[in-house]
């Protein structure tokens, strides 16, 4: 789910919300089983039940925090490797399209200054290599009928010299939005050099943002006269339409259980000009063949509804990604699940998958609203079908979690020791009493709730995930985790971890 201003994200989130028992079988029932033919892409057969040694539910220990640095990374997709090392793929906050370089310091605080009549503000500034755009943030504090009018000049000896030649563009913004950012733009850009940006003719309630520091290169001008602080603005380098995504993956790894982490990545973003540039979003990812997958979801719809599934594979945890393009891999992302129901609703996405027997389970949310509103579906296919995304087989709904209010999407792995699929999904999300919830399907197919879990959790959790093998498989032998965002402020959101244990019977 992605989060934008209030964010998007929020809109979507807002809109989401045990015992076990088993049967010992005597061997000659199991040998009968053995039998049975092996199970193809679009019919599981299910696997002969089998004495185990560990719980079927798994006991969540006390956990610690891996991210309190403010915003938000949740909905973890985390993988144990062979080795022991973890990965661990987040959603994150997103950015602004385009190689940008800042004609400020990002530490600097920032303040909105208002532009009466016949008042200037300007900037010197040097690009080091050519470019395409020069872009000025600039409040108008929510008003509908301001105007700014922007002007870039080549830099000649001195403030009066440069402005009294030919500007190079000059473009009036009449009515800008809130915060909009004033460009000037050259198709075939502007060669490398110095140069002067110009705010001019301000009308109703118009300004600019401003930083309090100041950047060495950088020079601010007030009526022409030299100002501290400097004003928010920026080159791109390349052509770009400048807008924002709301979400991006971020990636980090751990050698240590968790208790400590790589810096974060930012491993995949959305595709500008192409269906998914609004956001990349929930990461589900399993490797196998060479290649992980990670599954994410993204909308068209800016109201953060009408969501669809993509996919995408990479030979590396971190990318570079190869975008399904509704034939093969890489170029212009195409879904590989798509919504089809009202685009008021949240719709697919969430994806989460599993690899047993060249099978490939690849399980998405479908949030349609009305009795249908918090459900998981299921698609499978051959996993050793290199073009898989384009032969999936539906199964239609398999979890349906209506009747469990404030559910969200399930993260769902395979147990090797009990033959069960397992999901887990939070519930009263984003409340004091959230709680995680537990299903087991022997086929993959029909699921049930099986247990409750709130012991050692946090208030206001939602969106959590648990530790496979890289092909979606728990190994209760290895240690495995549980984690989740929580906080009961909106998009200011901690994420804790807990190592699980599967206690011997």
């Amino acid at each position: 789910m992605h989060l934008a201003a209030e964010s998007k994200c929020f809109k979507k989130l807002k809109m989401k919300n045990i015992k076990w028992t088993r049967l010992a079988m005597p061997v000659v029932i199991i040998l009968l089983f053995v039998s049975c033919n092996k199970a193809s892409s679009s019919k599981e057969v299910t696997d002969p039940p089998t004495v185990s040694t560990y719980t079927d539910v798994p006991a969540i220990n006390t956990g610690w925090d891996i991210y309190t640095e403010g915003v938000y990374r949740y909905g973890p997709s985390i993988i144990i490797n062979a080795d022991g090392s973890i990965d661990a793929w987040f959603a994150a906050p997103g950015d602004i399209y385009g190689e940008r370089v800042k004609n400020y310091n990002d530490q600097d605080s920032q303040l909105p200054v208002s532009r009466s009549a016949g008042v200037t503000a300007a900037q010197k500034f040097s690009a080091a290599e050519p470019f395409y755009a020069i872009q000025v943030s600039c409040p108008n504090w929510a008003s509908t009928n301001s105007s700014l009018t922007l002007s870039l000049y080549q830099w000649k000896t001195d403030y009066n010299t440069t402005i009294a030649g030919n500007a190079l563009g000059t473009v009036p913004y009449i009515n800008y939005k809130d915060n909009q950012s004033l460009e000037i733009i050259n198709e075939n850009k502007f060669p490398s050099g110095d140069y002067l940006w110009v705010l001019s003719n301000p009308l109703g309630t118009a300004g600019v943002w401003k930083k309090t520091g100041s950047k060495t290169g950088i020079t601010n001008y007030l009526n022409g006269e030299i100002v501290t602080g400097n004003y928010t603005a920026w080159i791109l380098l390349n052509k770009t339409s400048g807008a924002s995504y709301w979400d991006q993956v971020a990636y980090r790894r751990s050698v240590d259980g968790g208790k400590s982490w790589s810096a974060d990545q930012m491993v995949l973003k959305p595709t500008e000009y192409t269906r998914d540039q609004l956001s990349v979003c929930d990461p589900g990812v399993t490797k196998w063949g060479g290649y992980y997958y990670l599954g994410y979801t993204s909308t068209e719809d800016n109201r953060g509804t009408d969501n669809h599934v993509y996919v995408c594979r990479s030979a590396s945890p971190v990318g570079p990604w190869e975008k399904w393009n509704g034939s093969g891999w890489g170029g212009a992302p195409q879904p590989v699940v798509t919504y089809t129901d009202s685009p008021d609703s949240f719709g697919a996405g969430e994806p989460s998958m599993v690899v047993k027997n060249d099978t490939l389970f690849f399980y998405y949310s479908w949030n349609a609203g009305g009795n249908e509103a918090v459900t998981t579906r299921l698609t499978t296919a051959s996993a050793s079908n290199a073009n898989w995304p384009a032969n999936l087989t539906d199964h239609g709904t398999v979890i349906n979690k209506t009747n469990i209010p404030g559910s969200d999407h399930c993260d769902i792995k395979y147990r090797d020791d009990i033959k069960k699929f397992q999901a887990i999904h939070t519930a009263s999300r984003l409340t004091a009493s959230s709680y995680i919830v537990l299903w087991d399907s022997a086929d993959g197919i029909h699921f049930k709730k099986a247990a409750e879990l709130r012991n050692t959790l946090k208030p206001y959790l939602h969106n959590c995930g648990w530790s496979g093998d890289e092909t979606g498989h728990i190994n209760p032998e290895k240690q495995q985790y549980i984690a989740y965002a929580y906080g009961p402020n909106w998009g200011n959101w901690n994420t804790t971890w807990h190592p699980i244990n599967f206690k011997t019977k």
